[in-house]
């Protein structure tokens, strides 16, 4: 069975939800009134920019929901579209788009190719284009960044790595300090750090082509990334506590830990955690195999997609092209506080985050490492790249059975497609 055959089944197999009509016309449409576009959509304040776009359209109105969120949220949809009730338009992190146009429920969106190149960097464009053909509208990044304790830094006289070397260098000299902290925590459920970090080195796990997907895990990018953190674990350069773990919160929040690789929306989420901790954080690129090349990877971020059924796609098509890539709308998802994919949003001024008032730099630092990102073609099957791999790297960690994980998670994301 191929993977198209595979996805398709899987839909039909999904348990059908009671679930509120959304793609037919209403009663109002067909008396002539105003076309209304169910949006399915987990983004923080994107209703508030729907709630814009609606007070100026009356004619196309948008009716936003969130009836589920995370690796819940394309089950929710593909129930729904086998069940004749799914929505016009959803949210799709870049991870889940692949299994949506794996099982075919997307309408391409080509008609808007040129005002989509226009817009958005081609690395980006690529994130959304399967076989040469656009499916989805990208809205926000999370360009990768080395956010680290700037007070602690200058306390010790330490300098931010420029390479991965200059980083391993840097642990050792982070271990030798009093209390010997760590300067990065690497957690084995942090997955999609993991590939991130095998992006940049410059692995492709997944490639579409002819409809079809191949599969390449065990490479040497990713052996060379795997090598880099099984020298830093094996040596206790780095400290492995569960992401959100007390450990790790308690580590963080006490300086034990000095930095972290993360996406450009990590100080909010610092914030919310550590309060006390404002003023005294800062952002870098991240370090590199190549300085003369440099390379970044997202962390995060997620595009909006067309759904094949919907009897709407030219007003689906049209709102969400304002909503991402327009100008005024770009300008409302920086308002919202998104790092937009569009290339408009990400040159305009922004305060700097509120965890580090007085980094001016911080949004041009990510904007940066947003032009050095690498195209991303994610798989249908990531989940189960990340839970194999999850799984792998924590037998690692008790065992040191290094050599076990990536030909071990390559066969199990190769058995699963088959």
């Amino acid at each position: 069975m191929d993977v198209t055959a595979r996805a398709r089944a899987l839909v039909a197999t999904l348990a059908v939800a009671c679930l509120a009509l959304a793609g037919c016309a209403s009663s109002e449409e067909a008396a002539g009134g105003p076309v209304t576009l169910e949006f399915w959509a987990w983004g923080s304040n994107i209703d508030k920019r729907v709630e814009v776009w609606n007070q100026s359209h009356p004619d196309v109105q948008v009716a936003i929901s969130a009836p589920a969120s995370g690796s819940d949220f394309p089950v929710r949809v593909l129930t729904a579209v086998r069940a004749g009730e799914g929505p016009d338009i959803a949210q799709a992190e870049y991870t889940q788009l692949p299994t949506y146009v794996s099982a075919g429920v997307l309408a391409d969106v080509e008609s808007v190719r040129p005002d989509m190149e226009a817009a958005y960097a081609p690395e980006v464009l690529e994130t959304v284009t399967f076989d040469g053909t656009i499916f989805g509208i990208p809205q926000d990044l999370g360009p990768s960044m080395f956010i680290y304790r700037k007070d602690l830094f200058a306390q010790h006289g330490l300098a931010v790595p420029t390479t991965w070397d200059e980083f391993r260098t840097l642990a050792e000299q982070v271990r030798a300090l009093p209390g010997s902290p760590y300067l990065v925590n690497f957690s084995n459920v942090d997955a999609d750090l993991f590939m991130g970090l095998a992006l940049q080195a410059g692995a492709q796990w997944w490639e579409y082509s002819g409809g079809a997907w191949s599969v390449e895990i065990d490479d040497e990018p990713t052996n060379r990334v795997l090598d880099f953190w099984r020298g830093l674990v094996e040596d206790d350069l780095v400290s492995t506590f569960q992401t959100s773990s007390p450990q790790q919160v308690e580590a963080t929040a006490s300086g034990q830990v000095l930095a972290q690789l993360a996406g450009a929306w990590a100080p909010g989420p610092l914030l919310n955690q550590y309060p006390d901790t404002v003023g005294k954080w800062a952002g870098a690129q991240i370090p590199q195999w190549d300085p003369s090349a440099p390379r970044s990877f997202a962390r995060g971020g997620s595009a909006n997609v067309v759904l094949q059924d919907t009897e709407h796609h030219d007003e689906a098509v049209e709102f969400l092209m304002w909503l991402n890539a327009s100008d005024e709308g770009a300008e409302g998802l920086v308002q919202v506080n998104k790092f937009t994919g569009a290339l408009h949003g990400q040159q305009i001024d922004r305060d700097p985050p509120a965890l580090m008032p007085g980094d001016t730099s911080y949004w041009p630092t990510a904007v940066e490492s947003a032009s050095h990102l690498v195209p991303a073609q994610w798989g249908p099957n990531t989940q189960v790249a990340f839970t194999a791999l999850t799984d792998r790297l924590g037998a690692a960690f008790e065992s040191g059975s290094w050599s076990e994980v990536l030909p071990t998670v390559e066969q199990v994301v190769r058995d699963d497609l088959a």
